[in-house]
């Protein structure tokens, strides 16, 4: 089939949704068409080709990434051109509701009668300031409502995201696809492996370092993580330009995605504070690779992992507690990243990620067809 996968952004941009639509759709693209349509970022921009895969990257106004809400607006005449190729696809796959490339290509697709499979990834974020909050408010009333209601099938990574869209748009047929991970890019490292990594990225190379991995949004919590007091540990971040220096915090800043299993073997556990997510793809990776996650436990993660294969914690002086614990006792640390990786291998696999998205293409084109072409 012909594919077409629109996102908000992708690679080179840094996130979990970029990272997302890469690997689906590279592996798309080993059996299907793949397009694949986003914003232009880091002066990487136009159509590229690479066998059945055609990209497009589009100029885009950036406004809102200053403020950590990454919403680019597409400009300039090569929309048209790039949605005209979104509505000759089998099935457009829109990643995100209330984006603006979102909007563009359902809009595409409705009036080429082609099928629309929406995943929404994060549902309503609870960003600490109102005014952000009231204008996702308005957003989702005025687009993603619409936007959920409409589309022939609808996914999401987790349980707390896919209830609250049941719950507003009255649907029962959603689906929770959790996000696959490479089980052998992220993997472990023997103790050679984790000195080379913490060398390569200029880490300490004695004692323990505790990763955070996140952009530069409210919704991440680094700032209460950084309230933490240090105390036996090094704090490791990555995914944002942060500035400034604070004692015992070593910022990797934004890091290529070819680095970001390094990060993983140099450091000794994962801690995620953040809230509003569907379900975190650092967690995953995290566990794969073998590290230890302390989690702000969100009861939507449930489908997607169990509360025993992390060290879940309900809110911040918990989770300050069982960072501590784990600092403090490396055998624990063994036997927790143990659980994590054989949860990962276990259930999570982009061969059986990419097979549950074919499914839901073929059940929406078969849908679309019954309602006439």
């Amino acid at each position: 089939m012909h594919v077409a996968i629109v996102s908000h952004y992708c690679l080179p941009h840094v996130g979990g949704v970029e990272m997302v639509v890469e690997a689906l759709a590279s592996r798309l693209a080993r059996r299907h068409t793949v397009t694949l349509v986003s914003s232009a970022w880091g002066g990487l921009a136009g159509v590229s080709r690479e066998g059945a895969r055609t990209t497009w990257r589009l100029p885009a106004f950036h406004l809102t990434e200053r403020f950590g809400v990454p919403y680019p607006v597409p400009l300039g005449p090569h929309v048209g051109d790039a949605m005209a190729a979104v509505a000759q696809a089998d099935v457009v796959h829109v990643h995100g509701a209330l984006y603006a490339q979102g909007v563009f290509a359902r809009r595409a697709a409705r009036r080429a009668r082609r099928a629309v499979v929406l995943t929404e990834h994060v549902g309503f974020v609870p960003y600490a300031s109102a005014v952000v909050k009231a204008v996702q408010r308005a957003a989702w009333n005025a687009i993603g409502d619409g936007a959920v209601r409409s589309a022939d099938a609808v996914t999401t990574l987790g349980e707390r995201v896919r209830g609250w869209l049941a719950a507003r748009s009255g649907r029962d047929d959603i689906a929770v696809i959790p996000n696959g991970v490479d089980t052998a890019r992220f993997a472990p490292p023997t103790p050679a492996q984790r000195a080379a990594a913490r060398g390569m990225l200029g880490l300490p190379a004695d004692g323990t370092l505790v990763l955070f991995v996140g952009r530069a949004a409210g919704k991440k919590n680094l700032e209460q993580l950084l309230a933490i007091p240090r105390d036996g540990f090094t704090l490791v971040t990555c995914g944002a330009e942060r500035g400034g220096r604070l004692d015992g915090v070593a910022d990797l800043g934004v890091l290529a995605p070819e680095a970001m299993p390094a990060a993983y073997q140099a450091c000794d556990l994962l801690a995620h504070p953040a809230e509003g997510e569907g379900f975190p793809l650092a967690v995953q990776e995290a566990m794969a690779a073998g590290l230890p996650v302390v989690l702000r436990w969100d009861p939507g993660y449930a489908s997607t992992v169990a509360r025993d294969a992390v060290q879940s914690v309900d809110d911040v002086p918990s989770f300050a507690r069982a960072l501590a614990g784990l600092v403090r006792d490396g055998a624990a640390r063994g036997e927790a990243g143990a659980r994590g990786r054989a949860w990962a291998m276990e259930r999570w696999s982009w061969d059986v990620t990419v097979a549950a998205y074919e499914r839901v293409y073929a059940a929406a084109i078969d849908a679309r067809g019954r309602r006439g072409r």
